[in-house]
């Protein structure tokens, strides 16, 4: 009968208060879509940040305009697929390196290189050129020079070398 007395009493209070249930129950928004900056805009939760939920992009309106930027995590990415192509372009200019090839009786050769890797292009020239002949014991052996340029973007790579052979 107590029990039955406290839960009337609490009733009583409640309602005096103007407390209702439905305020425990009230819908909290987890996500709210930010249309200010277009499609795929999201706020950040607890802030007035805007962040686009496809391309890790940030907008938030201050006194001064709008500052745009990246999350953390678009950041890293960016610099990944940065630090790929660097070396997508790499060995691109690397396969756009090699040197003709002398056989015997050419003295020069001129080579133009095409290199690919992934969606790297490079373009490059090589060059080869005996240096001196049979100056080995026996009346043999030669000496070959090469070196070379190739270019993918802002990369650019060379070569250069010699070759003993007999």
């Amino acid at each position: 009968m107590q029990g039955i007395h406290r839960l009337i009493s609490f009733a009583f209070l409640a309602a005096a208060s103007g407390f209702s249930l439905s305020a425990l129950a009230a819908p909290v928004e987890y996500v709210r879509v930010c249309s200010a900056y277009g499609a795929n805009y999201y706020y950040s939760p607890g802030t007035d940040t805007c962040i686009n939920a496809n391309t890790g992009e940030t907008r938030r309106l201050t006194e001064d305009g709008v500052v745009a930027g990246k999350t953390a995590l678009a950041s890293k990415v960016d610099d990944i697929d940065k630090r790929v192509q660097r070396a997508l372009e790499g060995a691109s200019v690397a396969s756009a390196l090699t040197s003709p090839d002398l056989v015997e009786g050419e003295h020069f050769g001129v080579r133009v290189n095409w290199g690919n890797a992934g969606q790297s292009n490079a373009m490059g020239i090589t060059g080869a050129a005996v240096l001196g002949e049979d100056f080995m014991p026996g009346g043999n052996g030669r000496l070959a020079g090469a070196a070379g340029v190739a270019f993918s973007g802002k990369t650019v790579g060379g070569n250069a070398g010699l070759q003993l052979t007999w």
